[in-house]
């Protein structure tokens, strides 16, 4: 079963890595350095106005670090075929899962650790805590993860118990972390201890005793990995992944504009494909948002003209497979259309896409910040965006896709 373990590892290591390398493409990893460090100049900024001793300090970093804590599941790699062939092997199946375990802790540690990072100076301003009281409510975070994973496995031999588990995770992790807070750090400390310790006792009776449900893990694992690529496909193709197709009847009047004619036809597909196709209509959304929470944030014009501007760039760039996304159509190849139309369809879909966002930011700046002449900065420097992007951009990109 070890053996088994690693072969599987060493399997989604490499699939995690070429999703990877995908998704932190030198693009995104320049909107994160820029999203990182407006949240930081924000986070400082929040922090000269936070008030000594302030009463919601301590539930606010509560509910984080709780949140954190119980916010991953175990990854067990298990497969459908496992409940035939891996049935007769059942009594070595706790080293597997042992093994399993050990993965799972790494992603939760290591978030509780920077968590633990970033709330210092947010918990020594405002509630007055040492190094040292940081440094333990992480360590109890951290002992809370693995006991909240070993709960999560021990489910898996008594589904009988999954409700009663899933509340002492939540019960366990939210009352330890007061204690740690309000009233003795070490005293968090070793009542985490004996949780961790009293989990470990369970699991290891429980797989001796009971029997393992492989359904209910393989349909968790199921759920887990897919959950995974969903965000994934955020970014790149993922076999087994299909974007949801919503109707959205409500919005058919903004087809009402487009002339019933034949050089319209793309235009048509490609309005249609990003209002219905979630992928892309949910990407416009989300990005969308964050940057109008950023221009609430942050009050550095600077930063907020680099964000606006960054932000019209991300939207224009996760739109381009929407140009290929009826290639596939035989109507469209046997139809009297040109690539031109093609181009100028897509071209006229961007301008309005990129359009609608720079007025739902501009909006937002001049309601957050009011009208001044610092402003006009980020205006005029987003709106210069969206015209390099359709008119000097785009005809690059569109040609090295008609070339694949």
């Amino acid at each position: 079963m070890k053996s088994l373990w690693q072969q599987r590892f060493i399997a989604h290591i490499r699939e995690q890595s070429k999703f990877l390398k995908l998704v932190f493409n030198e693009y995104f990893i320049i909107a994160i350095i820029f999203m990182i460090g407006a949240v930081g100049f924000w986070y400082s900024q929040a922090l000269d106005t936070l008030p000594a001793n302030s009463w919601w300090t301590k539930p606010v970093a509560i509910i984080i670090m709780g949140i954190v804590t119980l916010l991953f599941q175990p990854v067990t790699l298990l497969q459908s075929a496992d409940t035939t062939f891996l049935l007769p092997q059942e009594k070595s199946l706790p080293r597997y899962l042992a093994a399993a375990r050990n993965y799972s802790l790494l992603l939760p540690c290591a978030s509780l650790l920077l968590t633990g990072f970033f709330l210092t100076p947010f918990l020594a301003r405002g509630a007055s805590f040492t190094i040292s009281q940081v440094i333990l409510l992480t360590l109890t975070s951290v002992l809370l993860a693995v006991a909240v994973i070993t709960n999560q496995l021990s489910s898996l031999y008594n589904h009988h118990t999954l409700n009663y588990l899933r509340g002492e995770n939540i019960g366990g992790v939210l009352i330890v972390l007061a204690i740690s807070t309000y009233l003795n750090s070490w005293l968090a400390l070793i009542l985490a201890i004996i949780w961790l310790a009293v989990s470990e006792y369970r699991w290891h009776l429980w797989f001796k005793t009971r029997v393992f449900n492989w359904s209910l893990a393989i349909t968790k694992e199921k759920g887990r990995s897919y959950q995974l690529k969903r965000f994934y496909n955020l970014f790149t193709d993922v076999p087994g992944i299909a974007s949801k197709i919503a109707r959205r009847q409500w919005l058919d009047w903004l087809f009402k504009p487009i002339a019933l004619q034949q050089q319209n036809t793309y235009l048509y597909l490609f309005m249609r494909g990003f209002i219905r196709n979630t992928e892309y209509s949910g990407l416009f959304l989300r990005l969308t948002i964050v940057a109008l929470l950023l221009i609430y944030a942050i009050h550095n014009y600077l930063l907020i003209t680099i964000i606006v501007a960054l932000f019209l760039y991300l939207v224009e760039f996760q739109l381009l497979p929407l140009y290929k996304n009826y290639d596939a159509i035989v109507l469209t190849q046997i139809y009297p259309l040109t690539p031109m139309q093609k181009q100028q369809s897509f071209k006229k879909l961007l301008v309005g896409v990129l359009s609608l966002q720079w007025l739902l930011m501009a909006i937002a700046l001049v309601i957050c910040h009011g009208i001044a002449i610092e402003v006009l900065v980020p205006l005029f420097v987003s709106l210069l965006m969206v015209g390099f992007l359709v008119e000097l951009y785009l005809p690059r990109q569109l040609k090295k896709l008609n070339k694949n």
